[in-house]
């Protein structure tokens, strides 16, 4: 006897601690929110819900008006074979004067027309037939009598009661199958649009330009239609792919209210299937038509990175492309996958030790140990100048001849890359007195020395055949 009272204490003690740990286990109730590159995100959102036994409605409100309503779904994570959905329907028509005007066609209403000086106005008391535009028609119960009134003479619109299938917010209805009464915590995961992220890089470049600081932050704009508090945020940089079933439809235009985010703990990267996560350290709060950014990657400093010049004739005849290149690598202080972005580039002007702006340009999402060139603008003090000065075309050959000339304005010496760009299909070969490399299979460089405040003439000739 004395035994079995022991079995039954050590079975019951291991029932308690396998309830208490799955109540552990447990997750607690709170909102998720993953958002990708291309406009859209996944909702993931925990609640305690109220179920009655058997099939009952139950609503489920303050999801984002931009939702997908085919991609939701429902988990009872308390009890996983508890509740069962037999039905869904998504109630967007929300409260607004046109749709309950809509709503009380053929129905009594009283409209306050306005007076004016010691004129009270009049109420007039009948059906409406019709809301079209700013007119309002009523007709008399009684006579049948239409009266047109104009909106803007209306002071005020009396109706009996609001009808039952107006919502006044995005709300998602079900009809629950439950096997149990009470409170249960439950999931739900969808995807809504009008929500993205971006990234936003700022490079300074030291005194010499051949290193450079860089940031990155996290642009997050919210448009969904709904408020995410507290939430757990993750980010999706690469290029998912969604099938698009209908034409999107034209983005609305808010108010931008811009938030920069405390620093506090910041972003973690972690590769994830072909993409990168990054996930935030600690919760925040997104608000609806909010732009809020958030600082992603610790400054890196003193990159090593290197000016360099770029002529291509045949692009732009009369600039020379200035370009900023570096790599990310550990060596470098990067070694990071980088988003796409846009990566602005400043200066400090050493008169007053102020910041000045002096290009930028967009990246593409890069890998670690690749190499990121940004174009930034024009040189001002290197003069280009080209001229074909022969050509001979015969069957299925041709030979050019073309002339080159650099002047460097500026107090120090330069070096311009020359690119002559080459189609594809034609095989070639390039002679000249300036040395020149093969850079791949369409493009011959001259990398052309110029001294400060002088000028390079050289002529190449490119011979093509097919």
């Amino acid at each position: 006897m004395k035994s079995m009272l022991i079995s039954s204490i050590v079975v019951v003690a291991a029932w308690l601690q396998v309830v208490a740990c799955s109540a552990a286990e447990l997750p607690a109730p709170g909102v998720g929110l993953t958002i990708y590159n291309d406009d859209f995100a996944v909702v993931k959102e925990r609640r305690e819900m109220e179920f009655e036994q058997g099939v009952n409605e139950v609503k489920f409100t303050d999801v984002a008006s931009s939702i997908d309503a085919t991609s939701v779904n429902f988990k009872c994570l308390s009890d996983l074979d508890a509740v069962s959905i037999l039905e869904q329907n998504y109630e967007y028509d929300l409260v607004n004067t046109a749709s309950l005007l809509d709503r009380y066609i053929d129905k009594e209403v009283v409209v306050q027309i306005a007076g004016s000086g010691a004129d009270v106005g009049t109420k007039v008391r009948g059906i409406l037939s019709a809301s079209l535009g700013q007119d309002l028609i009523i007709r008399d119960a009684d006579t049948g009598e239409m009266e047109i009134i104009n909106r803007s003479s209306i002071e005020r619109i009396a109706l009996v009661k609001m009808p039952r299938d107006l919502v006044t917010k995005p709300t998602l209805v079900w009809l629950a199958d439950s096997k149990v009464a009470g409170e249960e915590l439950c999931q739900v995961t969808y995807t809504a649009g009008n929500i993205g992220w971006k990234a936003d890089y700022s490079a300074v470049l030291n005194a010499d330009e051949t290193k450079l600081d860089l940031t990155g932050w996290v642009t997050i704009n919210n448009r969904s239609g709904a408020a995410y508090e507290d939430a757990v945020i993750k980010l999706i940089a690469g290029d998912v792919r969604r099938v698009q079933e209908q034409p999107q439809q034209p983005r609305r235009v808010y108010d931008r209210a811009v938030m920069m985010e405390a620093k506090a703990a910041g972003f973690e990267e972690k590769p994830f299937m072909e993409y990168h996560l990054y996930t935030l350290g600690r919760p925040s709060t997104i608000k609806d038509k909010q732009v809020k950014q958030i600082e992603f990657i610790e400054p890196a400093a003193d990159v090593p990175a290197e000016k360099v010049f770029v002529y291509e004739w045949q692009k732009k005849p009369e600039k020379v492309q200035v370009k900023i290149e570096f790599e990310n690598t550990e060596e470098n202080n990067l070694g990071i996958a980088l988003p796409k972005g846009k990566v602005r580039v400043f200066k400090k002007d050493p008169a007053d030790g102020m910041l000045e702006f002096v290009g930028e340009d967009m990246i593409d999402h890069t890998a670690k140990k690749e190499e990121l060139s940004l174009y930034i603008g024009d040189a001002f003090d290197i003069v280009p100048e080209h001229k074909m000065v022969d050509h001979k075309v015969g069957r299925r050959q041709r030979t050019e001849v073309h002339e080159i000339e650099l002047r460097n304005r500026k107090d120090e010496d330069a070096v311009v890359n020359v690119d002559h760009k080459i189609s594809p299909w034609m095989n070639w070969k390039v002679s000249s007195e300036m040395d020149w490399q093969k850079e791949d299979s369409t493009t011959a460089r001259f990398e052309v020395p110029v001294k400060a405040d002088s000028t390079v003439t050289f002529r190449y000739t490119v011979y093509m055949d097919w």
